[in-house]
């Protein structure tokens, strides 16, 4: 079917713990960005939910997802806005009844992504208990069975270790189900996924790498729960006309890279949580998206795109910096070509489409 790609939303500022980032987002540079995705041709705009700055640290800005993607969502036409939640600082209901409502502004405006959260200080900042991985993940678990159940059942009743619901109402419903993205890469989050998720959301890392997660998470999807799970990978993208000027680039990140806030999220990291111990630049970029590789000139990264895609990628999830240039020179250099390549071989990309209104 063709990869899907995505952008994500600079909701922290700039992406790379770098000196000179960028680190005053305002709430119209966001929606601006989003409509120039959507311009572009981008199938989706992940917006992240935190309440810190996870990028720059706790004493910087950070804007709220849930506003911006409404904002985001009111203002575009087709995109489709994936708006990150943690559960613990909202309630489930209160999540289900947000999304029904940003999916009616139009069909197939909205999904949803769920992810356990590794950041202690964040979660207690806000009022919220922080758990340990496996109770997060179980937490979690239930928390998107409820926000499922709201969404598809007229009444709706849950008892859980963690949630209860007794006749649960919430009209009007989303129509179609909003697409649901686990993030993680823990054996919990791959469960979690392929039993109730549409995407498991995994760091950026490799072909063998996408190929083994991809392998074992498609496989429980179907071998255990009968269904169909995609991948949705995190890249950050640098594409300049050779790889020379790419790998510069790059370099020149690094050169400026913040020592101090660096050092501060290497203590600040969840050891339990997979995805940070896993060797890589992860200090720099806090999803290793430097690690999918999309680093090069536009026939290198075309290359690299096919080996994903054949590893088992779904959808790319991008980000750039800074986020408006590298945005549109990913989308004119790597995504048109593409595109126009899966045309010719009969296989046009696969556009975003919604879920059947049953549970």
């Amino acid at each position: 079917m063709g990869l899907e790609f995505g952008s994500l939303a600079p909701v922290c500022g700039g992406w790379l713990r770098t000196r000179d980032a960028e680190r005053a987002p305002t709430p119209a540079r966001v929606v601006e960005h989003a409509r120039l995705v959507e311009r572009l041709g981008y199938d989706f705009y992940y917006v992240p939910e935190h309440y810190l700055n996870a990028i720059h640290g706790p004493r910087e800005g950070v804007l709220d997802a849930w506003v911006v993607s409404a904002a985001c969502v009111a203002a575009t036409e087709r995109l489709r806005v994936i708006t990150a939640v943690q559960p613990g600082f909202k309630a489930p209901g209160v999540v289900a009844k947000m999304g029904a409502t940003l999916a009616g502004f139009r069909p197939n405006g909205f999904g949803l992504s769920l992810l356990a959260g590794w950041w202690r200080l964040e979660v207690e900042n806000y009022d919220d208990v922080w758990l340990p991985h496996a109770e997060r993940y179980a937490r979690a678990s239930e928390y998107l069975d409820v926000i499922r159940g709201f969404w598809s059942k007229d009444v709706f009743d849950f008892k859980g270790d963690y949630y209860r619901v007794e006749a649960g109402l919430l009209e009007p419903k989303p129509t179609p189900l909003p697409p649901v993205f686990v993030a993680g890469e823990s054996e919990r989050a791959i469960e979690l996924a392929a039993r109730a998720g549409e995407y498991l959301f995994i760091n950026g890392g490799d072909p063998e790498h996408v190929r083994s997660l991809a392998r074992k998470a498609k496989g429980l999807a179907a071998d255990r729960y009968g269904r169909e799970l995609k991948i949705a990978l995190s890249a950050f993208g640098v594409v300049r006309a050779s790889l020379a000027e790419a790998r510069a680039v790059v370099d020149g990140f690094r050169s400026r890279a913040d020592v101090a806030t660096i050092a501060y999220f290497r203590e600040q990291m969840d050891g339990a949580v997979v995805a940070h111990n896993r060797p890589s630049e992860l200090a720099l970029e806090a999803n290793l998206g430097l690690d999918s590789g999309l680093v090069g000139d536009p026939a290198s990264i075309l290359e690299r795109l096919q080996a994903l895609e054949e590893a088992g990628a779904d959808a790319v999830m991008l980000k750039g910096e800074p986020a408006f240039e590298e945005t549109e020179r990913f989308a004119r250099d790597v995504l048109a070509p593409y595109r126009a390549a899966a045309r010719a071989r009969g296989t046009r990309p696969s556009a975003p489409t919604g879920l059947s209104a049953k549970p």
